[in-house]
């Protein structure tokens, strides 16, 4: 089967779309994961940018030069106690590092080491669409096709999720009520238990630590990003410091008006995808 373009994503959004309000449309105009996410495609659109020779990722200098252009800018170096660490490649910039994962598998962008970059023909429709649809299109990328395993890469989670993890997960955020304050640890503790997850360590509290900062990252942190929830954190003491800890968070639908966000997004979401794969 041919692959389809962004531009005919548009049919299998139409009704979806259409029963958005407006807030919605602003909501997804002004999201910084969307807005970085056509930075980073038009940067690679109208500059000479090439894979390093090794692991073919974005060259340092290309990395602070799209940073800079992002609407958060991340510092490339940090000095603690003295001594100053800077960032060694792309994969320890997460936001840029992300959203470069999604575009390469979202079939936006050509990739390869020591080879120029290049967008798709999808990837110059995708610049040309709707805010709401790109944003559906990349959040649709992360949910059925991305290894979630790449925003928790440690060797203590193995090679893989648990079968139907995704389908678990959507699930269960389907059933909590919007616009109400959910304990974090609660949520993750019922998850994990639901689906099996491992750590491979025997302590059960460094397990238990380790599985529930998985939740958080490839499930809580990413829809965060995507403005499909808010997240409440408390100042919690660590060494001679304190550390942000996620405590509570709320699902905020970008659908407020008509219901549940993820009832009605999942079958489009397919579609959306279904569209752009062979």
């Amino acid at each position: 089967m041919q692959r389809r373009t962004i531009k005919a994503t548009q049919e299998a959004l139409n009704l979806w779309l259409a029963q958005q309000p407006e807030v919605t449309a602003r909501e997804a105009e002004t999201l910084p994961l969307r807005r970085d996410a056509v930075t980073l495609l038009t940067f690679i659109r109208d500059n000479k940018v090439a894979g390093t020779q090794g692991a073919g990722n974005l060259p340092l200098k290309v990395v602070s030069a799209i940073n800079d252009r992002f609407v958060k800018p991340l510092p490339l170096e940090e000095t603690i106690g003295g001594q100053t660490f800077r960032i060694r490649s792309e994969e320890d910039l997460w936001p840029l590092h992300y959203l470069r994962i999604l575009a390469e598998v979202g079939g936006l962008i050509k990739t390869g080491a020591a080879r120029r970059w290049q967008l798709t023909k999808e990837g110059e429709h995708f610049l040309s669409a709707a805010p709401l649809l790109q944003t559906a299109f990349l959040l649709s990328v992360w949910w059925y096709k991305v290894n979630w395993l790449i925003a928790y890469p440690f060797t203590g989670m193995g090679k893989g999720l648990p079968p139907m993890f995704i389908i678990h997960a959507l699930g269960s955020l389907r059933a909590l009520p919007a616009g109400t304050e959910i304990e974090f640890e609660r949520y993750a503790d019922q998850l994990i238990r639901a689906t099996g997850l491992k750590w491979g360590v025997s302590d059960p509290e460094i397990a238990t630590t380790a599985l529930r900062g998985s939740i958080r990252r490839m499930v809580i942190s990413v829809l965060d990003e995507f403005g499909a929830l808010t997240c409440r954190y408390e100042k919690k003491p660590l060494g001679k410091g304190t550390i942000s800890e996620l405590v509570t968070f709320e699902i905020t639908p970008l659908n407020r008006s008509n219901g549940d966000w993820y009832t009605r997004s999942e079958a489009p979401l397919r579609k959306v995808y279904s569209r752009f794969v062979t």
